[in-house]
């Protein structure tokens, strides 16, 4: 047994700075911010928005496209 009890009283903070809540609310509060951002630019430049989504559209069709025809089936005979 210690000869001296230990008499602190609480001197620490109740949230751990480094729990997962904390970092999780930060991690949102950032997106959050970059989202802002994001949608200021488009507003701002709305024929550069229009044209980065038709180049993204033709090339995720092109991708598409790309993989169904290699997936298809060539064989004549079922």
């Amino acid at each position: 047994m210690a000869a001296k009890a230990l008499s602190a009283g609480f001197t620490g903070d109740v949230v751990d700075p480094d729990s997962v809540s904390v970092r999780a609310r930060s991690v949102a509060d950032r997106a959050r911010d970059e989202a802002g951002m994001v949608v200021a630019h488009a507003t701002d430049h709305p024929a550069a928005t229009g044209s980065v989504l038709a180049v993204v559209a033709l090339v995720a069709l092109t991708i598409g496209y790309a993989l169904g025809s290699s997936s298809k089936n060539r064989s004549r005979f079922w």
